[in-house]
């Protein structure tokens, strides 16, 4: 009977780990083929997945595809400025909703969640309808492209960075704001000075991840492209219908990849430090 019971445990030990195993393979996979073909030469021939040495060239033609460099640029730009402005006015917004009480709290709450709930294809949609009409109008002629993507990334990032910033700062003791005014500080002194910095790890993940939604879409951004501005992401997809991928697209993704990861690992180094010193003292 225990000899059953082992074998029991170990197949089912075995199944979590086979589990477990499945689904990282399905999520680190992709990631794992993008690195691979970074340094792959044969990464543009018509067998890509075929090894064909090792090579940098790939990394080099970020900048020599002029194509490929513009849409880096333009993405970055993008991304950029809409994780500034996201990160701003999502900070603001949040401190705003913790103000706020009762029937008021619970509307902002589920108006907030709304563009996280809403599918990509129709928000795209409709800020492209939206600058259509507005592009009837002299000062609009030429909304469609850089101001269009811009203001849609801010659109569907702000939502986000308010997810990371409220519940942090939902747990702030109000009576550290009512003493930074008791030792002499005005209401926005005290705010800026004593809230805002005790907010700065939600803060930076809030922007972490607007930036990562900013610069990884591609639906809202197809519908908001035009006047010859792209993001890397529709770069990608024409380029790819035409049969002119670029190896460069390769490396620009997996550059991505090490810096984000670099971010992460930096900031939960210093976090897991930070813990350490306050349980020491």
């Amino acid at each position: 009977m225990l000899e059953n019971n082992n074998i029991k445990n170990k197949v089912i030990t075995v199944l979590k780990w086979l589990f477990v195993g499945l689904v990282l393979l399905a999520m680190y996979a992709p990631v794992l083929i993008i690195i691979y073909q970074s340094f792959n030469a044969s990464a543009n021939s018509v067998t890509p997945l075929r090894w064909g040495g090792f090579t940098f060239d790939n990394y080099a033609e970020m900048f020599t595809n002029q194509q490929l460099y513009i849409s880096i640029i333009d993405s970055l730009l993008v991304s950029f400025w809409a994780t500034a402005i996201a990160t701003v006015v999502g900070l603001f917004t949040s401190i705003g909703i913790n103000a706020l009480t009762g029937k008021k709290r619970k509307t902002m709450d589920f108006l907030n969640e709304i563009p996280m709930m809403n599918s990509e294809i129709v928000t795209g949609i409709s800020i492209m309808i939206l600058f259509s009409l507005l592009s009837n109008l002299p000062i609009f002629k030429k909304a469609f492209g850089f101001p269009a993507m811009l203001v849609a990334h801010v659109f569907f990032t702000i939502p986000y960075v308010i997810l990371m910033v409220l519940p942090k700062l939902e747990q702030t003791d109000e009576a550290i704001f009512e003493a930074a005014q008791d030792l002499g500080c005005s209401k926005y002194k005290a705010l800026f000075k004593v809230i805002i910095p005790s907010l700065k790890t939600p803060i930076l993940a809030g922007a972490l991840i607007a930036f990562t939604l900013s610069i990884d879409d591609f639906v809202i951004s197809f519908y908001t492209q035009g006047n010859g501005f792209s993001n890397f992401s529709n770069y990608v997809y024409s380029s790819y219908s035409k049969k002119n991928f670029s190896a460069g697209s390769y490396a620009f993704n997996a550059l991505l990849t090490f810096v984000t990861l670099f971010v992460v690992l930096l900031i939960s180094i210093k976090t897991s430090r930070k813990t350490v010193k306050k349980e020491s003292k």
